[in-house]
């Protein structure tokens, strides 16, 4: 048996669960420590909405995991319709299939700094709209300002500002 290997097999070892756990967590990776990461709830006296409902409550949670920027919004309408979607944004520019929202079925999100995302809404294959999400320089609150068009074709533009309420 050559023992003078067995140093270096567990300093190989050593480096490749040092490089797998950074990896894994996100490391230094600017998207896992992007300003939207979190939760946030939905101002009302802040927002507006034209050509749909306007929101009576929201709230809305960013996680990063070693996938994807995971997204999760909760949002009752004035009407009270309960919408509840959710999606898995690799970073890479790929459409991720978007659960349970009426406006579009895919989306893909582009990252352009540490505080502004642009996703881009598809429905059936075909782009519907646009949202960009702008974090303040305080971080204590973000702007997502949107526009598409509805699945009966009515354009809908919104200006959303959410406060967070975590990290």
């Amino acid at each position: 048996m050559n023992t003078r290997a067995t140093p270096r097999v567990a300093a190989a070892l050593a480096a490749l669960f040092v490089f797998s756990a950074t990896a894994a967590s996100g490391g230094n990776d600017p998207l896992r420590q992007h300003a939207l990461l979190g939760e946030w709830q939905f101002d009302p006296q802040a927002s507006r909405f034209d050509g749909g409902v306007p929101y009576t409550r929201a709230k809305a949670r960013f996680t990063a995991t070693a996938a994807c920027i995971e997204v999760k919004v909760e949002i009752v309408e004035g009407n009270d319709r309960h919408i509840d979607f959710e999606y898995c944004d690799r970073g890479d520019g790929s459409d991720a299939p978007v659960k349970g929202n009426p406006f579009y079925d895919a989306e893909t999100t582009a990252w352009p700094n540490p505080r502004t995302a642009v996703r881009m809404e598809k429905r059936a294959g075909k782009v519907t709209g646009t949202t960009m999400m702008t974090v303040a320089e305080d971080g204590k609150s973000y702007t997502a300002t949107a526009s598409r068009t509805r699945p009966d074709g009515i354009r809908y533009t919104s200006v959303i500002v959410w406060k967070r309420v975590a990290r």
